[in-house]
């Protein structure tokens, strides 16, 4: 809050911009931990099925998600300790730079003093960095990691009835078809339910984010202070767009699902073309029915996860991009 509290009166050169987005992302912090307080159950019992579904495959092998998912979280803590080492040590080398810390470690600081000062200036930058960089890249190593298991267990799955059903196309193969079909339906409901608040918030987090970040750098916000700008302003927006790209693209995988879902309604169907029999038609009906939906992941349902969302946001965000610097250029 104190961090909060000086942008918000030290921000005559970060102008509307800066204000607005500040209040607005500690806002959808605020939201996002509320959100998940009272989710919690919800986002559980989506991972004890998702689970579940993967635990009914006979080859298990997604070992190697989990990794990317260990590795995610543990860059998301290591970034911002990243920042907190080099800026805090700055700090310490060049205190003549920053006129707002001279005072507590000047020549007449004792070494105590001075200790002090620095312990409690990196505890305050590390709360505040976990506070705005490392949770919400939790909330979105969560919603990467649920997309993707989804995702590629279900495509393990339909790789298995593929081959199944075109070895074998019987009552008893379309009854286990269908059964995943509907499994996988009920698991895709149970994500959008539980997850969907979490993807808006994170986009809006983001976009916020970006916002905020193009107007401290149109603006010069701390430019006599190089490293600190470096740090919090590109490493940061840095950081954003690796937010960005990687949950869109995460979410975008399920649109390979969909396409591989008609081609093997189509291979079925023509591998059983030639062969007549009334049981076979109305298996063939059966299993082209349940196998016609529709997969996607959204934001409450004002939109969708895919590749169009990142040119959208892209364009948008280089249009005001040029916007900003042309109105400050003017001023």
């Amino acid at each position: 809050m104190n961090t909060v509290h000086t942008s918000l009166e030290n921000a005559d050169a970060m102008k509307t911009t800066f204000r607005v987005t500040t209040i607005l992302i500690n806002a959808i912090l605020l939201l996002l931990r509320i959100t998940l307080l009272l989710k919690k159950n919800e986002v559980l019992e989506t991972l004890s099925k998702l689970d579940a579904f993967k635990n009914s495959l006979h080859n298990k092998s997604q070992a190697s998600l989990q990794k990317y998912a260990v590795f995610a979280c543990c860059w998301c803590f290591l970034h911002p300790a990243t920042i907190t080492i080099i800026t805090t040590a700055e700090i310490f080398i060049n205190p003549e730079k920053y006129p707002t810390v001279n005072p507590f470690v000047g020549r007449k600081s004792t070494w105590d003093q001075k200790m002090y000062f620095f312990i409690y200036i990196a505890g305050h930058t590390t709360v505040y960095l976990m506070h705005f960089l490392a949770f919400p890249g939790l909330v979105i190593v969560l919603l990467s990691f649920v997309y993707l298991s989804f995702v590629k267990t279900f495509q393990k799955h339909l790789e298995a009835v593929r081959i199944r059903l075109l070895e074998r196309f019987s009552k008893v193969e379309i009854s286990k078809a269908l059964a995943i079909f509907t499994m996988a339906k009920k698991i895709h409901l149970n994500i959008e339910k539980s997850m969907q608040l979490f993807s808006f918030l994170a986009y809006v987090l983001i976009f916020s984010n970006i916002l905020q970040l193009i107007s401290g750098i149109v603006t010069s916000f701390m430019s006599d202070q190089e490293i600190v700008q470096g740090m919090y302003t590109y490493v940061t927006l840095g950081v954003t767009f690796v937010w960005f790209i990687a949950l869109t693209l995460c979410g975008t995988q399920v649109e390979k699902t969909e396409f591989f879902i008609r081609n093997l309604s189509q291979d079925v169907i023509t591998k059983n073309f030639g062969e007549v029999g009334l049981k076979k038609l109305v298996y063939m009906n059966l299993f082209n029915a349940c196998a016609n939906f529709e997969l996607k992941f959204t934001g409450c349902g004002m939109f969708v996860v895919d590749k169009k969302l990142l040119l959208t946001v892209t364009g948008i965000m280089v249009t005001y991009g040029v916007l900003f610097a042309t109105e400050v250029s003017k001023m």
